[in-house]
């Protein structure tokens, strides 16, 4: 059995997560925890957020999701316990945990300049901050999440 746990920040949104299994498609994580049944063996889970935005009529479309791959060893059950099966618990968050703050502070910046009148300097600033985010968030969208894994030894 897979238990699979996102590690959220409070004031981050709960989105729905597509978790794929080899390849499959699994389910869709509504919450933080999403529970799956795998046979023994090595699988490649892979966890993804956001949708495809069509932009013609012959298929192509515009990828907006960012997702993450990680291998898994589900345990062969020992024989003598009888319906006790190995628990493997993959916890993910993003690795934005620095450029969310930065993105916070900037947020906050933007929401004060709507009252009071900062330099030209600030609006140059902050739209270079907002395209270096942009850029690298494109360069790590298919490495988006960090794994750490777990057996149910170790709970």
């Amino acid at each position: 059995m897979l238990i699979l746990c996102h590690q959220r920040r409070f004031y981050q949104p709960r989105l729905p997560h597509f978790v794929f299994v080899d390849g499959l498609y699994a389910g869709t994580m509504q919450g933080d925890q999403l529970d799956i049944l795998v046979p023994p063996g090595q699988h490649r889970l892979r966890v993804q957020c956001g949708w495809r935005i069509p932009l013609s009529k012959s298929g192509r479309s515009l990828d907006l999701s960012v997702s993450g791959t990680h291998l898994i060893d589900i345990p062969q059950a020992p024989r003598h316990s009888a319906g006790d099966e190995p628990v493997v618990v993959v916890n993910f968050h993003d690795r934005e945990r620095l450029w969310n703050v930065l993105f916070d502070i900037d947020l906050i910046a933007w929401a004060v300049s709507l009252f009071v009148t900062f330099p030209p300097l600030y609006r140059i600033i902050s739209d270079a901050f907002f395209v270096l985010w942009l850029i690298r968030l494109i360069l790590i969208r298919k490495r988006y999440y960090r794994f750490t894994t777990r057996q149910n030894n170790d709970l």
